[in-house]
């Protein structure tokens, strides 16, 4: 059992509805004021010597701080995606962890801010400002990558590319940001830059960490040993490897034993109690629907 299991475990009860709507409402509702009334931001952002004189409200607030754009069909579709990939992601691995993602990552956001406060002091009263949540959203398309390495996503909505490389793709973009800013000579929002997206990536981290999470592998330890074991004893690598489990996918037979790294779920649109890894639960026929050709 994971750290993130046990978590829920005690505090599964207090897991928030919808709280990927509040970072998404907060989204919208910056961009709204950015072009309204911009003066606005000055009030939400995030600013440590006013927090210190007691505006705390800015520690919730400066969620409102989006990416600056006039392009009002991006953000309507950078917000789509925020949605889907979170809904999606919810229903394979739960409410609860995603609101730690969400929650952690707020407070990891924080941290930065404070820190790039204490330690770069001439910058922060220009630059400070412009701490924003947008990479530690972005961890959200990641994580899903993560999850399915296979999966396909269009590039620019029109290059198919799996998930593991879009991986790649993604962080690499992050550094292009931050070169341009230093390339720019806007060396503070640089700054800022690195703060925040390294504040994301240890999100990230600490999530993968805490939920137990491995890449799946044919090469990793537990189907080494399994493999060696058949070798010696001539039996097969799933006799070799069987151990007590409580959760199996009635589709590849995984469990949680031989594939720690996966969710297991059942399935209450099936006739019966089938229970089905993270990779089959959405993808199985239904046994005993009306449709159900199984």
């Amino acid at each position: 059992m994971s750290a993130l299991d046990r978590l829920e475990s005690k505090f599964g009860k207090l897991k928030l509805p919808n709280l990927i709507y509040v970072f998404v409402g907060a989204y919208v509702l910056g961009y709204v004021i950015s072009f309204t009334a911009p003066f606005i931001l000055n009030y939400l952002c995030f600013d440590p010597e006013r927090i210190f004189h007691g505006q705390v409200f800015r520690l919730f607030t400066f969620i409102t701080m989006t990416q600056s754009s006039s392009n009002v069909f991006m953000v309507f579709i950078t917000c789509f995606i925020y949605i889907s990939i979170a809904k999606a992601l919810e229903r394979i691995i739960g409410r609860f962890r995603i609101n730690f993602f969400l929650v952690s990552g707020w407070l990891m956001l924080l941290i930065f801010g404070f820190l790039f406060y204490f330690i770069m002091p001439d910058l922060y009263a220009m630059y400070v400002v412009q701490l924003k949540p947008y990479y530690l959203l972005a961890m959200l398309f990641v994580l899903f990558a993560m999850i399915f390495p296979d999966a396909r996503f269009l590039l620019m909505f029109i290059i198919p590319i799996k998930g593991r490389w879009m991986i790649f793709i993604t962080l690499a973009l992050y550094a292009l940001d931050v070169i341009q800013a230093f390339s720019y000579g806007i060396y503070g929002y640089g700054w800022v830059l690195v703060f925040m997206i390294v504040s994301a990536i240890l999100t990230l981290l600490l999530f993968l960490y805490l939920s137990g999470y491995r890449r799946r592998s044919v090469r990793r330890p537990v189907n080494i040993r399994a493999y060696r074991s058949q070798r010696s004893s001539g039996g097969s690598p799933r006799q070799a490897s069987e151990k007590p489990f409580r959760h199996k996918c009635v589709i590849c037979g995984r469990t949680d034993v031989s594939n720690p790294e996966l969710d297991f779920r059942y399935c209450t649109k099936c006739a019966g109690n089938y229970e089905y890894c993270s990779e089959h639960l959405y993808t199985h026929i239904h046994r005993g629907a009306p449709d159900s050709t199984v």
